[in-house]
């Protein structure tokens, strides 16, 4: 009997069979930090500067997850190129682990629901309360490290000492504050879950974020890289418009612990 040789797959038709078989990359993971339950005095004295978030009051968190870092380049346009988004502008100053700026709070949003669907993670932005706790870590100094501030401990306006930035700086440049946390103060401004508000007249007191109808503006914390020796501070508080854009706002990631 004549033997009946298969005939060859081309090669177009094999790659796609194999591509086929390949799994998708998994989205760069953000590393979260967990942050015991407690509580803290948040807020500022009466008599501190009109930055600084007031009145003074009790705060008591549940444990929750925060990320390590602001979110990267690296892993925001992990997302824009799976979704066929622009990349975001870098300003000429890198991605990889620089933290990802010139987004909306919409284009966060967008992000942490992509991130959960491919995860399952459920993250999300922490709140103005879980923000400040974890920046402080323990800690009742003006500054998470000490009384005064410091350019080996952050990115903040002008140079020297660690700080040989003009304007942001990779992640995770800065030693890390006493609970694991890097860029708690400087580099950039952090989104919230805050709606913007003058000060912390009737907030909640169990760490959940303050949340109005209508709210087109959310409160943003930790100062960036031209932030004064004020704007470092943990209880210093900002607001930014939900479609506004900058070089110098950034977002960080939270997680409840019953993940």
């Amino acid at each position: 009997m004549k033997r009946v040789l298969p005939l060859p797959v081309p090669l177009p038709l094999l790659m796609l069979a194999l591509a086929g078989c390949q799994r998708a990359e998994p989205p760069p993971m953000p590393e979260m930090i967990a942050i015991p339950a407690g509580s803290f005095t948040m807020g500022a004295p009466q008599e501190a500067d009109v930055q600084q978030g007031k009145p003074q009051h009790e705060v008591t968190l549940a444990a929750f997850r925060l990320a390590a870092t602001p979110v990267t380049f690296a892993q925001y346009d992990a997302f824009a190129h799976a979704t066929g988004r622009d990349l975001p502008q870098d300003d000429g100053l890198g991605r990889a682990d620089m933290p990802a700026v010139n987004i909306t709070r919409a284009e966060m949003l967008a992000y942490i629901d992509w991130l959960n669907a491919e995860t399952g993670g459920r993250y999300r932005l922490p709140s103005e309360a879980e923000w400040e706790y974890a920046a402080r870590a323990g800690t009742s100094t003006p500054f998470y490290w000490g009384d005064e501030p410091s350019p080996d401990q952050a990115n903040i306006r002008g140079k020297g000492g660690r700080d040989q930035w003009e304007f942001t700086s990779p992640v995770g440049s800065f030693p890390a504050n006493p609970w694991g946390l890097y860029d708690m103060a400087g580099n950039v401004w952090e989104m919230t879950a805050d709606c913007r508000t003058s000060g912390y007249e009737g907030a909640p007191t169990d760490g959940s974020p303050q949340v109005t109808e209508n709210c087109f503006s959310h409160m943003v914390r930790g100062g960036d890289y031209s932030s004064s020796r004020r704007g470092q501070r943990p209880t210093a508080r900002s607001a930014a418009g939900d479609t506004f854009r900058s070089g110098s706002l950034g977002f960080r990631l939270a997680q409840d612990m019953t993940e």
